[in-house]
């Protein structure tokens, strides 16, 4: 049950037992029967005192099981036997209500008392939800670095901090981040189609191709691979090749392939197409210069 429904329910019962306590006190027989509807009255406070009581009961006990459960295996011994356990089950607890500033609070408080580098990384992953929420940029960088320094090992943590150097424009630091998940695993593809994307940005066109030739080596089928392959060969002028990753993309079973050939005539037509615009361009095709940034690593 929600606030909101239960807020509804205590008001119904409340205006319930505002018209019963009227009618006990204009319509009874208090000499024949007063003893039943004074005992009635009581009934009906008593039973709507205990579902509210009931709900908050269920509600904490339903609260406290999800919590344990978010703090993995053997959260509950955890919990009981470690001070920052228990500091980090009190923070998903806020999270779960709601409470996103206290919940910022504890994950902190727990983050700096942990010495241990998996419940360093339970803190930091936490955090990272809260300042999703607060759509907070600087801190989410933060905790991507900080993740990165606990497990520099995980490619997950090294291409998700990849991405958001690339997403704020500085793409050495990206590179970096996107080589050291490829480095830790060799089949991360996620990496490879990164690493493509920041070459066409640049304007390194034959880099790449190589990316994503070696990402068809890891998944031979993947559509979205393809039509970036066509739309690159496309802004290369080849059109046998640009044809024929298209048709693997549409094999392969592309989401928006009427998109794709809009955009693919777009570039090999641009200016001489009265069906398509420069909105239909991808945004590789309008390459700029990136500021000097020497500073390739994870600082």
């Amino acid at each position: 049950m929600k606030k909101e429904e239960l807020v509804s329910g205590v008001i119904i019962s409340a205006v319930g037992l505002v018209c019963l306590t009227f009618l006990i006190f204009t319509c009874g027989d208090w000499q024949r029967d007063g003893l039943a509807l004074m005992m009635t009255f009581v009934c009906f406070i008593a039973v709507l005192l205990l579902s509210v009581f009931m709900y908050f009961l269920i509600s904490t006990l339903k609260l406290r099981h999800t919590a344990i459960k978010a703090m993995g295996r053997g959260g509950m011994k955890a919990v009981m036997k470690d001070k920052v356990a228990r500091i980090a089950y009190k923070g998903v607890c806020a999270f779960i209500k709601g409470e996103y500033p206290v919940a910022e609070e504890y994950f902190i408080k727990a983050l700096n008392l942990s010495d241990i580098r998996q419940n360093q990384l339970f803190c930091t992953e936490w955090l990272i939800r809260v300042y999703e929420l607060y759509d907070d940029s600087a801190k989410l960088l933060w905790c991507f670095r900080k993740a990165v320094d606990y497990a520099p090992d995980s490619p997950e943590t090294q291409s998700r901090l990849g991405h958001a150097y690339y997403v704020d424009g500085k793409l050495d630091k990206a590179i970096y981040c996107f080589e050291q998940a490829l480095r830790y695993d060799p089949n991360h593809g996620y990496s490879y189609y990164s690493l493509a994307k920041i070459c066409m940005v640049r304007g390194e066109t034959e880099k790449a191709i190589d990316h994503l030739e070696q990402l068809l080596r890891i998944q031979e089928n993947h559509p979205l691979v393809f039509s970036e392959l066509a739309v690159i060969y496309a802004m290369e002028g080849n059109e046998e090749k640009c044809r024929e990753n298209y048709e693997k993309s549409i094999l392969c079973g592309y989401e928006q392939p009427a998109q794709l050939s809009a955009r693919i005539t777009a570039i090999f037509k641009f200016n001489n197409a009265d069906e398509c615009s420069g909105n239909d361009l991808p945004h590789e095709y309008y390459r700029y210069i990136e500021k000097d940034d020497s500073d390739a690593g994870n600082e």
